[in-house]
Protein backbone atom coordinates (compact mmCIF):
# COMPACT_ATOMS: atom_id res chain seq x y z
CA UNK A 1 0.00 0.00 0.00
CA UNK A 2 1.25 3.47 -0.86
CA UNK A 3 0.24 7.05 -0.43
CA UNK A 4 -0.64 8.82 -3.66
CA UNK A 5 -1.96 12.30 -4.33
CA UNK A 6 -5.52 11.23 -3.52
CA UNK A 7 -5.03 9.09 -0.41
CA UNK A 8 -3.96 5.46 -0.16
CA UNK A 9 -3.78 2.94 -2.95
CA UNK A 10 -2.72 -0.70 -3.24
CA UNK A 11 0.27 -1.29 -5.49
CA UNK A 12 0.01 -3.92 -8.20
CA UNK A 13 2.20 -7.03 -8.10
CA UNK A 14 4.90 -5.57 -10.38
CA UNK A 15 5.34 -2.54 -8.12
CA UNK A 16 7.36 -3.54 -5.05
CA UNK A 17 8.33 -0.04 -3.89
CA UNK A 18 6.95 3.39 -3.12
CA UNK A 19 8.33 6.74 -4.21
CA UNK A 20 7.90 10.31 -3.05
CA UNK A 21 9.39 12.98 -5.27
CA UNK A 22 9.36 16.68 -5.96
CA UNK A 23 10.54 18.20 -9.23
CA UNK A 24 10.96 21.79 -10.37
CA UNK A 25 12.35 23.10 -13.66
CA UNK A 26 12.33 26.19 -15.83
CA UNK A 27 13.69 24.51 -18.96
CA UNK A 28 10.59 25.61 -20.89
CA UNK A 29 8.71 27.57 -18.26
CA UNK A 30 8.61 27.31 -14.49
CA UNK A 31 6.91 24.03 -13.62
CA UNK A 32 6.71 21.90 -10.48
CA UNK A 33 5.40 18.45 -9.59
CA UNK A 34 4.86 16.58 -6.33
CA UNK A 35 4.46 12.84 -6.71
CA UNK A 36 3.73 9.96 -4.32
CA UNK A 37 3.06 6.61 -5.99
CA UNK A 38 3.87 2.93 -6.44
CA UNK A 39 6.86 1.95 -8.55
CA UNK A 40 9.25 -0.87 -9.32
CA UNK A 41 12.49 -0.96 -7.30
CA UNK A 42 14.30 -1.39 -10.63
CA UNK A 43 13.19 2.13 -11.58
CA UNK A 44 13.61 3.90 -8.25
CA UNK A 45 16.79 5.62 -7.12
CA UNK A 46 16.75 7.97 -4.14
CA UNK A 47 18.77 11.14 -4.51
CA UNK A 48 19.04 14.86 -5.09
CA UNK A 49 19.32 15.41 -8.82
CA UNK A 50 19.91 18.91 -10.15
CA UNK A 51 21.74 21.02 -12.66
CA UNK A 52 22.05 24.74 -13.27
CA UNK A 53 22.98 25.85 -16.78
CA UNK A 54 23.55 28.95 -18.85
CA UNK A 55 20.70 31.43 -19.32
CA UNK A 56 19.47 30.67 -15.77
CA UNK A 57 17.95 27.31 -16.77
CA UNK A 58 17.68 24.65 -14.04
CA UNK A 59 16.26 21.23 -13.19
CA UNK A 60 15.86 20.02 -9.60
CA UNK A 61 14.46 16.74 -8.33
CA UNK A 62 14.49 15.13 -4.90
CA UNK A 63 13.42 11.50 -4.85
CA UNK A 64 12.89 9.09 -1.92
CA UNK A 65 12.33 5.37 -2.60
CA UNK A 66 11.22 2.89 0.05
CA UNK A 67 9.55 -0.51 0.37
CA UNK A 68 7.39 -0.59 3.48
CA UNK A 69 3.70 0.19 3.69
CA UNK A 70 2.90 3.92 3.42
CA UNK A 71 6.59 4.80 3.69
CA UNK A 72 6.20 7.57 1.12
CA UNK A 73 3.73 9.64 3.12
CA UNK A 74 6.14 12.58 3.49
CA UNK A 75 5.73 15.58 1.24
CA UNK A 76 9.19 16.41 -0.07
CA UNK A 77 10.20 19.98 -0.77
CA UNK A 78 12.93 21.89 -2.54
CA UNK A 79 14.26 25.29 -1.52
CA UNK A 80 13.39 28.09 -3.89
CA UNK A 81 16.10 28.12 -6.57
CA UNK A 82 16.61 31.87 -6.13
CA UNK A 83 17.76 31.43 -2.50
CA UNK A 84 20.40 28.77 -3.18
CA UNK A 85 23.84 30.09 -2.30
CA UNK A 86 26.94 29.97 -4.45
CA UNK A 87 29.41 27.34 -3.22
CA UNK A 88 32.61 28.86 -4.65
CA UNK A 89 32.86 26.50 -7.63
CA UNK A 90 32.47 27.46 -11.29
CA UNK A 91 31.81 25.59 -14.52
CA UNK A 92 31.59 26.44 -18.22
CA UNK A 93 27.98 27.37 -19.03
CA UNK A 94 25.63 27.48 -21.99
CA UNK A 95 22.12 26.43 -22.97
CA UNK A 96 20.74 25.71 -26.42
CA UNK A 97 17.37 24.56 -27.73
CA UNK A 98 17.48 21.63 -30.11
CA UNK A 99 20.08 18.90 -30.50
CA UNK A 100 23.13 20.94 -31.53
CA UNK A 101 25.68 21.00 -28.72
CA UNK A 102 26.03 24.48 -27.24
CA UNK A 103 29.38 26.24 -27.03
CA UNK A 104 30.45 27.65 -23.67
CA UNK A 105 31.69 31.23 -23.78
CA UNK A 106 31.15 32.04 -20.09
CA UNK A 107 31.13 30.41 -16.67
CA UNK A 108 28.43 29.95 -14.07
CA UNK A 109 28.68 29.91 -10.28
CA UNK A 110 27.64 26.53 -8.88
CA UNK A 111 24.87 26.53 -6.28
CA UNK A 112 24.23 24.49 -3.14
CA UNK A 113 25.48 20.90 -3.48
CA UNK A 114 26.31 21.17 -7.21
CA UNK A 115 29.98 20.16 -7.26
CA UNK A 116 30.29 18.70 -10.75
CA UNK A 117 30.58 20.32 -14.18
CA UNK A 118 28.05 18.83 -16.60
CA UNK A 119 27.88 18.59 -20.38
CA UNK A 120 24.38 17.33 -21.24
CA UNK A 121 22.26 16.53 -24.27
CA UNK A 122 18.69 15.33 -23.89
CA UNK A 123 15.02 16.22 -23.79
CA UNK A 124 12.30 17.15 -21.33
CA UNK A 125 9.05 15.25 -21.82
CA UNK A 126 6.02 17.19 -20.64
CA UNK A 127 2.47 15.95 -20.14
CA UNK A 128 3.11 12.79 -22.16
CA UNK A 129 2.87 14.85 -25.33
CA UNK A 130 5.79 17.20 -25.94
CA UNK A 131 9.49 16.50 -26.19
CA UNK A 132 11.65 19.59 -25.77
CA UNK A 133 15.23 18.87 -26.91
CA UNK A 134 18.13 20.86 -25.48
CA UNK A 135 21.85 20.81 -24.73
CA UNK A 136 23.65 22.50 -21.86
CA UNK A 137 26.83 22.99 -19.92
CA UNK A 138 26.71 23.95 -16.27
CA UNK A 139 26.88 22.67 -12.69
CA UNK A 140 25.29 19.47 -11.40
CA UNK A 141 25.00 17.33 -8.30
CA UNK A 142 26.97 14.15 -7.70
CA UNK A 143 23.67 12.19 -7.77
CA UNK A 144 22.84 13.60 -11.23
CA UNK A 145 26.30 12.68 -12.50
CA UNK A 146 26.08 9.18 -10.99
CA UNK A 147 23.00 8.22 -13.04
CA UNK A 148 24.12 5.01 -14.77
CA UNK A 149 24.45 4.86 -18.56
CA UNK A 150 21.68 2.26 -18.79
CA UNK A 151 19.16 4.56 -17.06
CA UNK A 152 18.14 7.18 -19.56
CA UNK A 153 15.00 8.65 -17.92
CA UNK A 154 14.80 10.68 -14.75
CA UNK A 155 11.40 11.58 -13.38
CA UNK A 156 7.92 10.19 -13.66
CA UNK A 157 4.38 11.41 -13.78
CA UNK A 158 3.91 14.44 -16.01
CA UNK A 159 7.65 15.14 -16.42
CA UNK A 160 10.53 13.06 -17.65
CA UNK A 161 14.10 14.09 -18.35
CA UNK A 162 15.54 11.93 -21.13
CA UNK A 163 19.32 11.66 -21.16
CA UNK A 164 20.94 11.23 -24.58
CA UNK A 165 24.46 12.16 -23.54
CA UNK A 166 25.98 13.19 -20.20
CA UNK A 167 29.57 13.92 -19.26
CA UNK A 168 30.66 15.13 -15.81
CA UNK A 169 33.87 16.23 -14.15
CA UNK A 170 34.73 17.76 -10.78
CA UNK A 171 34.22 21.52 -10.54
CA UNK A 172 37.18 23.35 -9.04
CA UNK A 173 37.45 26.55 -10.96
CA UNK A 174 37.49 26.09 -14.71
CA UNK A 175 38.44 22.73 -16.12
CA UNK A 176 37.65 21.13 -19.46
CA UNK A 177 38.85 17.61 -18.65
CA UNK A 178 35.98 15.07 -18.41
CA UNK A 179 36.47 12.48 -15.70
CA UNK A 180 33.53 10.18 -16.38
CA UNK A 181 30.70 9.80 -18.83
CA UNK A 182 27.22 8.51 -18.18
Amino acid sequence: MTKNGYGKTTCDSKEDSCVASVLRTNIIELRAQLLNKCTSSNNCFSGNYSFTAGDGKFFEMKKHCCNTELCNNATLSLPDHSVLTENGLKCPACFSEGTTECESEKTIDCLGNETQCVVFKGALHIAFARLYHFTLQGCGTTDFCAIPKNRRRLGSGEFGLFITQKRCYTASGISHQPEHEG
